[in-house]
């Protein structure tokens, strides 16, 4: 009886091993390769068309310059940014600042809608939000410290307090929940990170509530250090309540509108209270914006704002300003294209100011207003109506085009440029067509 012998087993061959093995340091390459094909030591990296999407999928925090050589304003913020870039590369969560020639590469900046250079927007994860911080190296770095930072902050004593605040510097708004529990507030921190600090103090001494105004917990202080103001919640931290007071004081009790503030405002629901000024900056001036900050804290349902005409004129003009209109003016605004007056009440002479702006707002609450509409675009279609150049480069071209178009069709209705006519004078005549043609030609416009 023939017995089976027992199946031996091949030795797994060693060229397949090795070559195995190979694949393997080869992969485990390339995926370092991939990650590492940026650097990240703190050095500002130049991008084009092929490595821009790459970049902003690599980085979970990148910063873009978009900027054209020949533009002086990009040239003097270069250096800033030079001297930014290591400070933010060091971060727990790095920032890695990023810099693309947006005159050279159309077709990237119209995609991210450049208009003027330089412009600077931060993508976080990928997604993009304009940058409207300072852009000197030192404040530019506090300013973007607050999109890596926490949701929330922990302070334990007097001094971490004080230290949080310092850090925080005086570009964003702060809350400061004493003796809070940190739920009540984690959702809210959240939802406005990008707008505001947020922390909560678990052990601090009597000087600290004299220092900050408040005499019982748990309470949260509200700081806007750039305006030296301060609010104080005393709850209830449920609901609405809780995120109005949050709300309501992203913004300062009185507002300078400009582009630096048209975002904030934009962004708000409330009605603007709008005073219109010769000069904000005037003693006469700051005296009624302190008035106006007193009727702001009564009527935290209305944004106070004030422009001075030789601030911004422009954006005065569509309110129907003229050198004739007496000044200063309220008027209470929509954000957008309509506002209204009050009736007998519009305008404040110097006379106890504070009386005549009580009178306006009762006006407006008891609805007598005349509502009008804007002579231009509104403060946000003021900055959205920008066109850029290269649109205008375009509107050029198709005019020119037509105006070629309409010079075909005359020549086709007249006879005296069909050919060569019989005699000198016709000859002369289409020769000297064709010349004007050739002197003029739209077509070779750049753009």
């Amino acid at each position: 009886m023939a017995t089976t012998q027992p199946r031996r087993r091949i030795p797994y061959p060693p060229l397949i091993s090795v070559c195995a093995s190979l694949w393997w340091l080869a992969a485990a390459a390339a995926a370092a390769a991939s990650v590492h094909e940026f650097p990240t030591d703190g050095t500002v990296i130049e991008l084009d068309d092929a490595s821009f999407d790459r970049a902003i999928s690599a980085f979970d925090f990148i910063l873009v310059d978009f900027y054209a050589p020949w533009c002086g304003h990009c040239k003097r913020l270069a250096p800033e940014l030079d001297k930014a870039a290591p400070v933010l590369a060091q971060l727990n969560e790095p920032i890695v600042i990023a810099k693309i020639n947006a005159d050279k590469y159309t077709k990237l900046a119209a995609k991210y809608e450049i208009d003027g250079y330089p412009t600077i927007k931060l993508f976080m994860h990928g997604v993009p939000m304009e940058y409207t911080g300072p852009r000197n190296a030192d404040l530019l770095v506090r300013f973007l410290q607050k999109f890596v930072a926490p949701d929330i902050s922990f302070l334990e004593s007097d001094s971490a307090v004080q230290n949080f605040i310092d850090m925080a510097g005086a570009n964003f708004p702060m809350f400061i929940g004493f003796g809070l529990n940190e739920s009540v507030i984690l959702e809210l921190a959240r939802k406005y990170k990008k707008k505001a600090w947020f922390s909560v103090a678990k052990d601090f001494s009597e000087e600290i509530m004299v220092a900050y105004d408040f005499d019982k917990v748990p309470a949260l202080v509200s700081l806007h250090p750039k305006y030296n103001e301060q609010s104080v919640f005393y709850g209830p931290f449920e609901g609405e309540f809780l995120e109005d007071f949050i709300r309501q004081n992203q913004l300062p009790l009185t507002v300078p509108i400009n582009s630096e503030t048209l975002k904030l405002v934009k962004d708000d629901e409330r009605k603007i209270v709008l005073t219109i000024v010769e000069d904000e900056l005037d003693e006469n001036s700051l005296k009624l914006v302190r008035i106006l900050r007193s009727a702001a804290t009564a009527n935290r349902d209305l944004i106070f704002g004030y422009v001075g005409v030789k601030q911004w004129g422009e954006f005065v003009d569509t309110f129907d300003i003229s050198k004739r209109s007496k000044l200063p003016k309220l008027l209470v605004w929509d954000g957008k294209e309509d506002y209204h007056i009050v009736v007998g009440s519009e305008d404040l002479d110097d006379n106890d100011q504070g009386s005549q702006i009580s009178r306006f707002l009762e006006g407006y609450r008891d609805g007598k207003t005349i509502k009008k509409e804007m002579n231009g675009p509104s403060l946000i279609g003021f900055i959205n109506s920008l066109v850029s150049i290269r649109t205008v480069y375009l509107i050029v071209f198709i005019v020119a085009v037509l105006m070629v178009i309409q010079n075909f069709s005359q020549t086709e209705e007249n006879p005296q440029f069909r050919g060569i006519q019989d005699g000198a004078e016709g000859t002369d005549a289409s020769t000297s067509h064709i010349k004007n043609r050739r002197d003029y030609q739209p077509g070779n416009k750049e753009d």
